[in-house]
């Protein structure tokens, strides 16, 4: 979704033609969870709340600077949207938005292919169906392992240690051999080799550790046993473990983020849709027709890894990219995050691929300029994949 800034004037005077501006006092209902009415939010004043099944709440304000962004414009919502003060806004649809974006793109460039995917009564029906099993609670989410979520929890408490983590992680004698193999990995290694996890951690530090932890725990998600689903967990496994080493790189490149919260970051941004390809195995008509699973994991996979990085208490940040990683013209006002950085390790996965087809060019992308990598045009993207591929294939060993 488009900030409004990226518009021309005239079609932002096309849009004010048929525009209103809405009122609501503080504690009004603006969205409410499960709505699927197709319309951004933009806050011209004022402040809002976001409120997630799990009851999370996120405070967002207007923007000083007159920047408009888009809220909750993923169907159907996720969150309850309240006024957190007295608020003003305005209410654009999806079909306004995406008229003018296709009309932009073909201004700026005469041969970019428009692609618009049709969405019949029957495939949206199903997609409804799977989003309220989610909201009853009739969809299993995938829990954290044991050893992960104590991790986790001794980190919130503060409570972290070489000692603490060597006692946690041992019980679990496949992360501790992981991590002692890691750290003797080129990536890590010193003069010295490793033995012993108490060694691994030091080498590592807390936070990689914590970090390579969660990493082998969302590796334990793709592992589906069922021969049904084997094909589409493969594939979903090699696009994350692809993305989550360019994310690496990526972000050693553009010395802005932690390698390692970056590879993470890259390997969870699609994991909700194990949570649908796992519903469908129970839900065999999804299969029935070739339109139906694709449209759902379309539809719901960003919600979908939202409420699951909630649920394992990840942070804000990392919850954003499993939301927002394939909003390819997302531009917050705010400096580059991790999302901007996912995104574009995205775009080089895609290189060579039938998806690159739906693609804007890479040079459209506002992530691109504020990660400072304006010089990755497309000839230079695949020049980047070529030097890149040895340290690709190193990264994705080591998350196997």
């Amino acid at each position: 979704m488009r900030t409004l800034s990226q518009f021309s004037n005239s079609q932002l005077r096309k849009l004010s033609d048929n525009l209103v501006v809405y009122s609501a006092p503080k504690k009004e209902r603006l969205i409410a969870r499960g709505c699927a009415e197709l319309f951004s939010l933009y806050l011209l004043d004022g402040t809002i709340t976001t409120i997630a099944a799990d009851g999370v709440r996120k405070t967002i304000e207007s923007q000083a600077d007159g920047e408009l962004n888009p809220i909750a414009q993923i169907r159907p919502c996720i969150y309850d949207i309240d006024a957190a003060s007295e608020v003003k806004y305005i209410k654009i649809y999806t079909d306004q938005l995406t008229e003018f974006a296709q009309q932009l793109e073909q201004r700026d460039s005469d041969d970019i292919d428009v692609f618009t995917i049709e969405q019949s009564a029957q495939e949206n029906e199903l997609t409804i169906q799977l989003f309220q099993d989610l909201m009853t609670g009739n969809v299993a989410l995938p829990s954290l392992p044991d050893v992960a979520q104590r991790i986790q929890q001794a980190f919130s408490q503060k409570a972290v240690n070489v000692g603490v983590l060597a006692n946690i992680i041992h019980s679990d004698p496949a992360i501790t051999a992981k991590l002692i193999m890691i750290s003797n990995s080129v990536l890590y290694r010193g003069q010295d080799h490793i033995d012993t996890l108490n060694q691994a951690i030091v080498r590592l530090g807390l936070e990689t550790t914590q970090k390579q932890v969660m990493t082998y725990a969302v590796n334990e998600l793709f592992r589906e046993k069922s021969a049904a689903l084997k094909a589409k967990m493969q594939k979903l496994w090699k696009h994350s473990q692809k993305v989550a080493s360019l994310s690496r790189i990526l972000a050693r490149k553009s010395k802005l983020f932690d390698p390692s919260m970056a590879q993470l970051a890259g390997l969870i941004h699609d994991l909700g849709e194990i949570a649908i390809l796992q519903y469908a195995q129970e839900h065999t008509e999804m299969y029935d027709d070739d339109n139906k699973l694709p449209q759902a994991i379309r539809t719901l996979r960003p919600q979908i890894t939202s409420m699951l990085l909630h649920k394992w208490n990840f942070s804000d940040e990392l919850v954003t990219v499993g939301e927002e990683s394939e909003d390819w013209f997302r531009n917050p006002p705010d400096e580059a995050d991790l999302c901007d950085l996912v995104m574009i390790a995205q775009f080089h996965s895609f290189i060579g691929t039938p998806e690159m087809k739906n693609l804007p060019p890479i040079s459209k992308l506002p992530a691109l300029a504020k990660l400072g990598m304006d010089e990755l045009g497309p000839k230079e993207s695949i020049e980047f994949l070529k030097q890149s591929r040895q340290e690709i294939e190193a990264i994705e060993a080591l998350l196997v």
